[in-house]
């Protein structure tokens, strides 16, 4: 099986390789879909397509004509008279590239293209452009090979996949020399040396990075730059792209604590402000750039009461007690819902002097769905997952009033398999979600479901959670058993048919 760089894994690629003179301005729009619940780097969402082709192939271009100069080994190639460097070039870039040595069935393909460019009058530098354009346009640096050796109805990843699953797992980038060097002596086969990788890795402060990214996508909020908003909210584009950065640093800083767990993010009572977003926070202006800030317990609680997850999850104008309700239960609970009924409008049986405008958000839902039959059933889940973040707005203010002097009531009881979450405002609401079973199950749940970049089968699944949860969420333990797992190494092929 095949399965393609995410975004930030490919241009992690690309610096690697070429340097750090490649921009986001000189990569390519992959234009992936972008998926409300479940997570962005799951296979069958990144592909190489008509709506991504050309952008790849002008990108591509662009890095290999910009390496002429701006890279050292590129530029003395292109001024030395001998095309031996053109043949070193190649196989130094395309070890990296390609996350393994070029074989010399590919060397040669590769030269006799270059030569050929070269009889046909191409200068020294067109040919340098052919041969980094010709890698980096391959689907290999795209894709990471999973082609493995066959055991019965198992596909066991080589030495040099491995090296490239621990990577693009545990870092997100290329290996580094020492897996180069360990998977050359086919070590990390053996389970103990794959083991210490694991340990080694997750000490490096590139596991806490890849492993923010998680986070971002698990919660959506990545889609901060681009959701709809009303222009009263104040969400400018200076506005999301600082939230976006304030949210990132506050998941990394929360992971990066001593002793920290796979729910810090959600416990954290540190945020990061600057004037840009101080507003949203309640909080007095204080510095162009982020500065680390505690603040009132009674306002805000973890991750999910930061602006940026509140304004993502919202809806143009209010609060958005569905979409809020709806994603905590399906993504953050693991709770799946069936389909709404199709073409659903607000119901005209309203009481006499009914008034929209007069009535709180989360009463107006009531009237004019929550209470039809064909509505009642799913929202008798659904609601009590959004009241509890009625105490805050569209952009994510805490607010004890709306429409001027409503008061809001963000109480309620949610209801689950094997729990009730009971809370008598929205900071209750958020400390109930971060203690609970659900909650902690199902982040476990989503974080091996990323690792693999596939849901795994209902026993590796379940030992991965009880394993993780048993730990107290311990990332170290994370790691382990990431790799651990018997789908890092193999691939069921009956599955992946």
């Amino acid at each position: 099986m095949l399965r393609r760089l995410t975004e930030l894994q490919y241009a992690n690629t690309i610096r690697i390789a070429l340097g750090g003179y490649v921009t986001e301005l000189s990569l390519p729009q992959f234009n992936d879909d972008v998926v409300k619940i479940g997570l962005g780097n799951d296979p069958n969402l990144l592909r190489i397509s008509p709506r991504n082709i050309d952008s790849i192939y002008q990108s591509t271009l662009a890095l290999a004509q910009a390496s002429l100069d701006a890279n050292d080994s590129v530029r003395e190639c292109v001024a030395a008279t001998d095309d031996q460097c053109f043949v070193s070039l190649a196989r130094e870039l395309g070890r990296v590239l390609w996350r393994r040595p070029l074989t010399a069935a590919e060397m040669t393909d590769l030269e006799a293209r270059r030569s050929n460019v070269a009889q046909a009058t191409g200068t020294r530098a067109e040919q340098a452009t052919f041969i980094l354009q010709a890698l980096l346009m391959s689907p290999h640096t795209f894709y990471r090979r999973e082609l493995g050796s066959l055991v019965e109805s198992d596909l066991r990843l080589d030495d040099l996949e491995l090296a490239s699953a621990l990577s693009y797992t545990l870092w997100n980038e290329p290996p580094d020399e020492e897996l180069y060097a360990l998977a050359e002596q086919q070590a990390l086969s053996n389970s103990a040396e794959l083991t210490r990788q694991a340990a080694r890795m997750s000490r490096d402060p590139r596991f806490l990075d890849a492993l923010t990214e998680f986070y971002i996508d698990y919660l959506k909020l990545g889609s901060l730059a681009s959701v709809p908003k009303g222009p009263e909210l104040g969400l400018t584009v200076s506005a999301r792209a600082s939230l976006l950065q304030s949210v990132r640093v506050g998941i990394r800083g929360a992971l990066a604590k001593p002793g920290a767990t796979v729910l810090a993010p959600f416990t954290s009572d540190v945020f990061h402000i600057n004037d840009a977003i101080a507003g949203f926070f309640g909080t007095q202006r204080t510095s162009d750039t982020l500065v680390e800030m505690k603040l009132d317990t009674s306002q805000r609680f973890g991750v999910l009461s930061h602006p940026a997850f509140l304004a993502v999850h919202s809806s143009e104008l209010g609060s958005g007690i569905v979409r809020r309700g709806v994603f905590t239960l399906e993504q953050l609970l693991c709770v799946h819902l069936g389909a709404p009924p199709a073409e659903l409008t607000p119901s005209d049986d309203v009481p006499e002097g009914f008034d929209p405008e007069r009535t709180t958000t989360r009463e107006v839902l009531r009237i004019q769905h929550s209470s039809q039959a064909a509505c009642s059933g799913c929202h008798r889940v659904i609601d009590p997952a959004g009241y509890g973040y009625e105490n805050y707005d569209g952009a994510g203010r805490f607010r004890t009033v709306e429409k001027e002097s409503l008061r809001i009531d963000a109480s309620g009881a949610l209801i689950l398999s094997d729990e009730t979450l009971s809370y008598s405002d929205s900071l209750d609401y958020l400390r109930a979600l971060a203690a609970s079973r659900a909650l902690q199950g199902c982040v476990a749940e989503h974080l091996l479901t990323y690792a693999l970049g596939d849901q795994a089968d209902v026993h590796e699944g379940g030992f991965f959670v009880r394993e993780l949860l048993a730990a107290n969420g311990d990332i170290a333990r994370l790691a382990e058993l990431i790799v651990t797992s018997p789908s890092f190494s193999t691939r069921n092929v009956s599955r992946e048919q």
